[in-house]
C-alpha cells in the first residue's frame, strides 16, 4: 500500500512538472513570436538568463518589448551577443544576469569585469540602462544567498559608478532567508506571481 501511495504521489508530481515545462515552453514561444514585431528601433530591450527569458514583458508594457534572454546565460554569454542590442537602437536596455556565473564558479573579478564591459558598451548607444538585482534562491540548494548578496552589491556599485540604474528586487522576493515559495516554481525561478512583483518594481523605475 505504501508503494502504491508513493507511486501515485510521484506520478502526480511528475505530471505537474511536465505541465509546468510545457507551459514555460509555450510562454517562450510566444515571446519569440512577439520578437518578430517588437525587436525594432525604439523598443525596450531585455537580455539575461532564464528568469528573464520566461517573462513575457509585452503583457505588461505598451511599448514594443524585445526579449533576447536565454536560459543558462552568464555575463560572458550576454557580452557575446551584445551587438544584437546595438542593432536595435533601443530606447532602454534591461538586464538580469549573474546567477549562472556563480553556478559555474566564475570569479567575482571576472563577473565585475563583464558587468563593466556590458554597461560601458550599452551606454555608447543607449542612455537608459537598467540592471536588475540577482534573485534570492531556496536556502536548501548549494547556491548561497550570501554569494548573491555580495554579487548584487558589486553590481549596485558598478551601476552607480557608470550611470546605469540598479533595480533592487531581491528584498521583495525574499522570505525566511530565501526565495519566497509563493513566488517560485522551483528553487530559483519565478512563477507568475513573482514575475508580477519583479515587473511592478521595474515599471516604477521606468516611469
Amino acid at each position: 500500500m505504501c508503494l502504491i501511495i508513493a507511486a501515485a504521489a510521484f506520478s502526480g508530481c511528475a505530471r505537474k512538472h511536465v505541465r509546468d515545462i510545457n507551459k514555460l515552453e509555450r510562454t517562450v514561444e510566444a515571446i519569440r513570436k512577439n520578437n518578430r514585431n517588437a525587436c525594432t528601433p525604439g523598443c525596450i530591450a531585455f537580455d539575461g538568463d532564464s528568469n528573464m527569458e520566461i517573462i513575457n514583458f509585452q503583457e505588461y508594457l505598451t511599448e514594443p518589448a524585445c526579449n533576447y534572454a536565454l536560459r543558462g546565460s552568464t555575463t560572458e554569454e550576454v557580452l557575446k551577443r551584445k551587438e544584437m542590442l546595438h542593432s536595435l537602437n533601443p530606447d532602454a536596455i534591461i538586464v538580469l544576469v549573474g546567477g549562472n556565473d556563480i553556478i559555474k564558479g566564475t570569479t567575482p573579478g571576472d563577473i565585475s569585469r563583464n558587468y563593466l564591459m556590458l554597461i560601458r558598451y550599452y551606454r555608447t548607444f543607449c542612455k537608459k540602462v537598467y540592471f536588475i538585482s540577482n534573485l534570492p534562491v531556496d536556502p536548501n540548494i548549494y547556491i548561497k544567498n550570501s554569494d548573491m548578496m555580495r554579487l548584487n552589491e558589486r553590481l549596485r556599485q558598478i551601476c552607480k559608478n557608470l550611470g546605469a540604474t540598479y533595480v533592487n528586487v531581491y528584498p521583495h522576493l525574499l522570505k525566511d532567508g530565501g526565495l519566497n515559495p509563493d513566488y517560485a516554481i522551483d528553487p530559483v525561478h519565478l512563477n507568475k506571481a513573482g514575475q508580477n512583483v519583479l515587473v511592478d518594481i521595474l515599471k516604477k523605475y521606468l516611469q
